[in-house]
Order: C-alpha cells, then sequence, then structure tokens
C-alpha cells in the first residue's frame, strides 16, 4: 500500500512537472508552442525543442497576448492512469483495482502497472475469480493456483515422464537420421550408375551411327549402257576314222557340213574369233 501511495504521488509530480505543452498566443496573432519556464511582468521565457535540442526563447511580454495550456498525447495517458489510481485507492474494492489493471493493459508501457494493479486485487480478494482467470490461473479443490502448480498436484511424475519421452524421442530421431543418411548415400550410388549408364548407351550410339555420307555423294555422273559380248558357238569336232577301212583319201566320204546354230531371228553370227574380233563389241 504504502509503495502504491509513492507510485501515485511520483505519477502526480511528474504529471505536474512534464505534463504542460504550451502555446503561447502572441499579440500579432502568431503562436509559438513549447514548455513555459517562466512568465513575469517583463518576460515569457518559452523552450523550444527543435532538431533534437532545446532552445530558450525570451518573448516580450507586452508582445504576449495569452499563454494556453495543451497537453500531449503522453501527458493525457498519464491524466488518466493518475485518476483512475487516485479512485481504486479511494475505494480499496478488488473491481477497482481488476479496472485499472485492464485498463493498463491495453495502453503501450503500463505492462507493469497492470501487474501491480492485478497484485492489488488479489491482496484484497484472493479469491477473485476475473483477476485469477485473467492470470491463467486454474482451480484446483476450492484452491487457486497456477497452471505449473496444477499440473504438478495432478501428475507428480509427469516431469519424469516427460523426460523419459524426451530421450525416446531423441532416440528415435536419431535413428531417423541415420537412416536418411544411408538412404541419401544409396540414392548418390544409383545416380552414379546411372550416370555411368547413360555414357555407355551415348559410346555405343556413336559405335553404331552410319559415318557420313562423302562430299560428292550428290555430284550428278554419266550413266553408261551395259556392253553384253555373246560367245561365238563352239565347233563340231570331226568324227573319227573306224580303223578297218582302208579306203583312199580321195574315195572317203566327207564330213557332213555343220548344221546351222545361228538364231532363227535373223541375227548374224560370228564364224570364227577372228570375225568376232574384228566386228567389235556391240552397244
Amino acid at each position: 500500500m504504502k509503495c502504491l501511495a509513492i507510485a501515485f504521488a511520483s505519477a502526480a509530480i511528474w504529471f505536474g512537472l512534464s505534463a504542460r505543452g504550451d502555446i503561447v498566443h502572441m499579440a500579432d496573432g502568431t503562436k509559438r508552442e513549447g514548455r513555459v519556464v517562466e512568465a513575469n511582468d517583463k518576460e515569457v521565457v518559452l523552450e523550444v525543442g527543435q532538431a533534437g535540442a532545446t532552445l530558450t526563447v525570451r518573448l516580450p511580454r507586452n508582445q504576449v497576448a495569452r499563454i494556453e495550456e495543451k497537453p500531449t498525447g503522453t501527458t493525457a495517458v498519464m491524466a488518466e492512469y493518475v485518476t483512475r489510481l487516485s479512485n481504486a485507492l479511494k475505494s480499496k474494492s478488488a473491481d477497482d483495482w481488476h479496472a485499472l489493471g485492464l485498463w493498463c493493459r491495453q495502453q503501450r508501457g503500463y505492462r507493469d502497472k497492470a501487474a501491480e494493479a492485478f497484485d492489488r486485487a488479489l491482496a484484497l480478494d484472493p479469491n477473485h475469480a476475473p483477476t485469477r482467470l485473467i492470470l491463467g490461473h486454474v482451480r484446483l479443490n476450492d484452491t487457486w493456483m497456477t497452471r505449473q502448480q496444477a499440473l504438478e498436484a495432478i501428475a507428480p511424475d509427469m516431469e519424469a515422464n516427460a523426460r523419459l519421452r524426451e530421450l525416446e524421442v531423441a532416440k528415435q530421431l536419431e535413428e531417423a537420421k541415420a537412416a536418411l543418411a544411408e538412404a541419401d548415400a544409396r540414392n548418390k550410388a544409383l545416380e552414379a550408375k546411372l550416370a555411368e549408364l547413360r555414357r555407355d548407351i551415348e559410346d555405343l550410339r556413336q559405335r553404331l551411327a552410319l559415318p557420313p555420307l562423302p562430299a560428292d555423294y550428290y555430284r550428278p555422273r554419266v550413266i553408261y549402257r551395259p556392253v553384253i559380248v555373246v560367245p561365238p558357238p563352239p565347233r563340231p569336232h570331226p568324227r573319227p576314222r573306224p580303223p578297218d577301212q582302208k579306203d583312199s583319201p580321195k574315195d572317203s566320204p566327207q564330213p557332213p557340213p555343220p548344221k546351222d546354230s545361228s538364231p532363227k531371228d535373223g541375227s548374224p553370227t560370228p564364224s570364227s574369233k577372228g570375225d568376232s574380233a574384228a566386228d567389235g563389241p556391240t552397244r
């Protein structure tokens, strides 16, 4: 409680010192915005932030029409927090502190103040269900506790079982990695064999490929007619003379003339080799 009062006083002091974002209206109609440090009958001292630096501007009092206080966005949030904190301190109700914690959760940079408000609500009412639920607590055997405490109460050996399960899963993971490495090695061996087979096939194709055609393959050529040579017919052999006949050469019978073996179509037939050679080849 004392810590919260100190925090409230600090917030009030900070709000009183830094909440002011003043606008100085000049007599000529212009405006100057900054923080009024001092204002007296002679001058108005104004601090203006410019390019990351703070400049002090002194304005003559006779040129200042009026001074307007303008709270900034951060100042407005702090002012709202101070108001809600004051109401919670006055009521001393767990619901008001719970509401303050919910409001702080929605503001940027107020998460720690929300935790303080929820702790204050549980200090006033340990069984305040909305605060317990928003903090993620569960109720077991009419007792509020965190989820970890509830798990330890339901299954004391859960951590040991989880450790065994973790070791088992790690073992299965190592086996899967070993199987994967073996499959990878087998895959690489098959790829190497496939590449070798492809090289053999390409070599065989090159061996079975027909040689290229000569350059003059399509050059026109002279076609000659064939020459047919007909050989002469064989000459008839003379008949042998019988040994018992002793006729004179004059009385010996003459051999019959050779039969005409020329073709019947009337084509000339050479009578001897000399005549055939003299005539020459027939085209």
